[in-house]
């Protein structure tokens, strides 16, 4: 008994029990009250995660000693340290960093605008590398879509009586509205490490994958086309073969209404290649040395005209503000850039569609009833800088609107007898709304031979939960989910 009392006393006292939470959860707010977005908050040297655009944030602690160091920064504010002994979830305020030297500055030392980004061009291989890095990262995609228009219409029918022609219609009508008056937002998270060989190519090894997603209310051109031919299947016999005349539709030779094979050549949302892509190049686009990046306004300095602004700090760090617009009709960008006045690394970039400027795009309205035009786009790149003096990307938000217009006849011709046969004109017009956020947890450096050696895998699978749970992501520090995203639930089907 004596024994185990000592060996009790020993563990206490080599081992103290910490009461600290395991999860702080609280809001960052400036002095006036007003959210702080993007704010970091950090548990020792390397470990933390960023408030989103709300100022929330939620961080595991477990495995940290109370006398652990915790800081929360914000460019332009100062930063906020304590022990973790003293970190709960409450608010947080940051004070505006008082800028002290601006006005010495400005009269006294100030390099111009050119030499900035000259500088900043310079440095721009000693301070950014892309290739053999692993990242392991927290993907979030938020989609909706805003219908505007919608007529589905059987034109032309034959074999089919008038109460069947007004079920299919009735039908068709309910998918109309249901395009027209969506509000549902459809929410995509996973987990993994994104092994990145060089600006062509990676791979990703996926950890844990959320989809919060109602299917009935599931508006991408995927589930549109598929909801469209359930409606076909409901009402044309399943055991017949029919050829299909036009280009929305998945168009062979001969289709059969098959629901699973219909589903297998619609389910690209699960395959991981689709991830991949996704989130290699929100990494890829956003590093300024990759000469093929689309974010262009830091290295096309010919096309862009630059002022500068201001000077603010990061913690200690003078920081120089820097507005930038297009120069030429070919730029795309206007917003600002944070350049450090170290190492000229822009540490964190704010960019938007310039006024009247559009991205990808092709108008076959007249010869093929398609229409497609990206549209407002915007985003924020947050750069760190690592131990090996290299900056990364930290947190990465990317928003883009897709407009889309579709107006094609649409014919189903049964192979066996020619003569029965169902047109009908499917026209849609609306808006996909996109946000891709990618925040990098950690990074680290990889081989050739680890990169080869990874064999990647085909397709994610999802957990689908009905309603969002704040435990989902509890081992794991990942972005705080948007209020929107935490109301998410699917509710129960109408029953007659």
């Amino acid at each position: 008994m004596k024994f185990k009392y000592l060996l009790f006393l020993l563990v206490v006292i080599l081992f103290p029990i910490s009461t600290q939470a395991q999860t702080v959860s609280g809001k960052v707010l400036s002095a006036t009250n007003e959210e702080i977005p993007f704010a970091t908050i950090q548990i020792g040297n390397d470990y933390g995660v960023i408030s989103n655009e709300e100022g929330n944030f939620s961080i595991e602690t477990k495995g940290f000693a109370e006398t652990d160091s915790v800081t929360i920064s914000s460019l332009g504010f100062e930063k906020n340290a304590f022990i973790l002994k003293n970190f709960t979830s409450k608010d947080y305020v940051l004070n505006e960093k008082v800028n002290e030297l601006s006005e010495v500055f400005l009269n006294h030392t100030a390099l111009s605008v050119d030499s900035i980004m000259f500088y900043v061009n310079s440095n721009l291989k000693t301070n950014y590398r892309l290739d053999l890095n692993e990242f392991k990262v927290f993907s979030r995609k938020t989609d909706y879509i805003i219908g505007d228009n919608a007529d589905f219409e059987i034109k032309k029918s034959t074999g089919f009586k008038r109460k069947q022609l007004q079920a299919f219609n009735d039908d068709f009508d309910k998918l109309e509205t249901s395009l027209v008056n969506n509000k549902s937002k459809q929410y995509t998270d996973f987990l993994g490490s994104l092994k990145v060989l060089d600006k062509d190519n990676a791979k990703l090894d996926v950890e844990k994958a959320i989809s919060l997603r109602d299917e009935k209310n599931d508006q991408s051109m995927e589930s549109l086309a598929e909801r469209g031919q359930e409606i076909v299947m409901k009402h044309l016999d399943k055991d017949k073969m029919y050829t299909v005349k036009s280009g929305f539709f998945k168009v062979t030779d001969s289709a059969t209404l098959n629901k699973e094979e219909i589903k297998k050549r619609q389910d690209t949302v699960n395959t991981l290649r689709y991830a991949k892509n996704e989130t290699f190049n929100l990494i890829s686009n956003s590093n300024f040395a990759n000469p093929d990046a689309e974010l262009d306004f830091v290295t096309n300095i010919k096309k862009y005209n630059y002022a500068f602004k201001d000077v603010t700090f990061l913690d200690n760090e003078m920081v120089y503000i820097i507005d930038f617009k297009p120069k030429r009709s070919s730029a795309l960008y206007t917003g600002t850039m944070y350049v450090s006045n170290e190492t000229f690394a822009v540490i964190r970039a704010d960019y938007s569609f310039y006024e009247d400027r559009i991205g990808e795009k092709f108008n076959l309205r007249l010869l093929f009833g398609v229409k497609y035009v990206e549209k407002n786009k915007k985003g924020i790149v947050v750069y760190k800088k690592d131990t090996d003096n290299y900056y990364y990307p930290s947190y990465i938000n990317r928003q883009i609107d897709r407009y889309f217009y579709v107006n094609r006849p649409i014919k189903f011709i049964e192979n066996e007898n020619s003569s029965n046969k169902v047109s009908f004109n499917f026209k849609i017009e609306g808006t996909f709304k996109g946000k891709s956020e990618v925040l990098v947890i950690s990074r680290k450096d990889i081989e050739t031979s680890t990169y080869n050696s990874y064999t990647e895998k085909t397709r994610i699978d999802f957990e689908n939960p009905k309603t969002y749970d704040p435990t989902i992501w509890g081992d794991y520090n990942v972005l705080e989910p948007l209020n929107d995203m935490k109301n998410f639930k699917i509710e129960p089907e109408e029953t007659n």
